[in-house]
């Protein structure tokens, strides 16, 4: 159930009401319930997913005949909207009757209202996450459902919502709240789409390689650190160890410095930001596409030392908790992963740079959340310790 209706009695009053209507066929009295339903629920609720499911049980004779009941209503909404009746504004019911018109013919009819839903998710392709107060994503189910797939742009949006609840700057927003959704995240599973979102130089770069060199090179880049993860565990280790001896140790190197390169880098598919956002957020750091640098820079670690790529390790730690997106860093997450690397290394080379980045103000436990700079311009946090370097 959504976190946002926890009154499970007022979702089993609608559900009996609901079957009474259509046992004895009132369909249009049922149709004007529903509807009063979503509208009282609230929009992040509506009829509710069990209902949902109750409403698509009906007959398909029903279900067609139901929703081609809010599909002409949602053509007329000015024309039949009543304030007393519904409390809403013509937008907001007409986006709940697409809603409600789009889930009860899924795998039925999926050019009812398809242009429509198409033309909402649209709209989601140039954001930095989804902050709609509607379960948008519903509407990519049904797209799905019907054969189609929406744009890359609008799965990055829902990958970047989903990727923003462990974010600091987010947790208590409406766009942490989408991505907490079990309906979102359901999504995510099974909406295809390429292995990083387009749009930021190194992702563009790291795309087009791995497309070039085959399947392998996809695995590696799917090989994500895991989100709340400090460090890599012993099965995360294995298994990336396993995809750097598939593409080969060197090559991979060698393709992952020329990636760090062109982390930071102006982005080539600009995003909107959103008022409630204090940083820029064509200046921040995809989230969904921070998860595969973070994993990068660990599988760095487990290759033989080299100068190299202790430099391009410390690049990007500089370069993630740099304050250019606003007054805070702009990928915490991503500089300590970089200098987990680091300390996972351990050779002289790297306890150097760690030593010198600890004297910049980086202290050798993060993340860095704190929006206050340390003396060196770097900012300071501590939390949670960092595995001491090899002897």
């Amino acid at each position: 159930m959504s976190r946002w209706m926890a009154n499970t009695q007022v979702l089993a009053e609608q559900a009996a009401q609901f079957r009474a209507l259509a046992e004895r066929g009132g369909l249009l009295e049922l149709s004007r319930a529903v509807m009063r339903a979503a509208c009282n629920n609230g929009s992040m609720t509506g009829v509710g997913a069990e209902n949902m499911q109750l409403l698509r049980g009906l007959s398909d004779q029903d279900r067609l005949e139901l929703g081609g009941m809010w599909a002409r209503w949602y053509a007329h909404v000015e024309d039949d909207w009543s304030v007393e009746e519904f409390g809403r504004d013509s937008g907001y019911l007409r986006t709940e009757l697409l809603m409600v018109a789009s889930g009860v013919v899924r795998d039925l009819d999926g050019d009812l209202l398809a242009a429509e839903r198409q033309e909402l998710l649209s709209r989601l392709g140039d954001q930095f996450v989804v902050w709609s107060g509607h379960r948008i994503w519903e509407l990519a189910d049904a797209e799905l459902a019907a054969g189609r797939t929406p744009g890359g742009a609008v799965l990055a949006a829902f990958r970047r919502t989903s990727a923003a609840v462990h974010l600091p700057a987010f947790r208590r927003t409406h766009a942490a709240a989408n991505g907490r959704e079990p309906g979102m995240r359901n999504l995510l599973v099974h909406f295809p789409g390429p292995v990083l979102n387009p749009g930021e130089p190194w992702a563009d770069a790291a795309l087009r390689e791995a497309a070039a060199r085959g399947e392998p090179w996809q695995r590696l880049l799917e090989h994500a650190a895991p989100a709340t993860a400090d460090a890599p565990s012993a099965k995360w280790r294995r298994a990336g160890s396993a995809l750097l001896d598939a593409v080969g140790p060197e090559e991979a190197r060698r393709a992952v410095l020329r990636w760090f390169e062109l982390v930071g880098l102006e982005r080539t598919l600009p995003l909107l930001g959103h008022p409630h956002l204090r940083f820029d957020v064509n200046v921040c750091f995809d989230p969904y596409n921070s998860h595969v640098l973070r994993g990068l820079a660990w599988m760095l670690s487990f290759l033989p030392p080299r100068s190299d790529t202790v430099r391009a390790l410390v690049g990007l730690v500089e370069t993630s908790l740099d304050h250019r997106s606003g007054d805070a860093p702009r990928a915490p997450q991503v500089a300590e992963a970089g200098i987990v690397a680091l300390g996972l290394i351990g050779d002289r080379t790297a306890r150097i740079e760690l030593e010198t980045l600890s004297r910049c103000g980086v202290r050798r436990n993060g993340p860095w959340r704190s929006r206050r700079p340390a003396p060196g311009g770097l900012p300071v946090s501590g939390r949670r310790r960092l595995p001491p370097p090899a002897a």
